[in-house]
């Protein structure tokens, strides 16, 4: 497994859809926890499959982007998942725009973790892969990655319908480097 951040708090690094696949399908089968996301699982073995479509994903794309494991370091068990990823367009075609954005399993809510994540993530993605502008897309019902977001210094865009078929809050960052 690869590190691919760490944090005061926080280690970023690879899903192992071997190992991981019990803990993800307890994130991703919470009604909860994918109300406004696209990502669902039925199954220890869906949970397995998808942890190996997004390592499969960005291995072809092959351009530092991904889906990773968020843990805290005091218990190593892992809490969420951070992405960097290229948006696709309506015909789900890949567009020069990166979004980032933070999955977490309702017990880590609250506690700042996705605002560490995603900051450390906006570091690498400026500094390692030198994106010129990252962005953050939420439906308006979302509050909660809508304070992450506020947080995160992100400037309102206004709404889209460009991405996952559906209307959408975007907001961007600037690179500051």
């Amino acid at each position: 497994m690869n590190i691919i951040a760490e944090t005061d708090r926080l280690i970023i690094r690879t899903w192992n859809p071997q190992a991981d696949a019990e803990q993800a399908f307890y994130i991703y089968s919470d009604p909860e926890v994918t109300r406004f996301i696209i990502t669902k699982v039925d199954s220890v073995e869906s949970s397995q499959n998808l942890l190996k479509k997004w390592i499969t994903k960005s291995q072809e794309l092959n351009n530092g982007s991904g889906f990773w494991a968020i843990l805290p370091k005091e218990t190593e068990e892992i809490v969420g998942t951070i992405i960097l990823i290229q948006l696709r367009d309506e015909d789900e075609q890949l567009t020069p725009n990166y979004e980032i954005g933070w999955h977490l399993k309702k017990s880590a809510w609250g506690k700042g973790y996705a605002t560490e994540a995603a900051k450390a993530i906006l570091d690498y993605g400026f500094k390692t892969l030198k994106l010129p502008v990252i962005y953050s897309i939420a439906r308006s019902e979302n509050t909660n990655s809508l304070r992450v977001i506020q947080r995160l210094g992100m400037t309102p865009v206004g709404r889209t319908t460009k991405y996952y078929k559906m209307e959408l809050e975007m907001f961007k960052l600037a690179n500051p480097m």
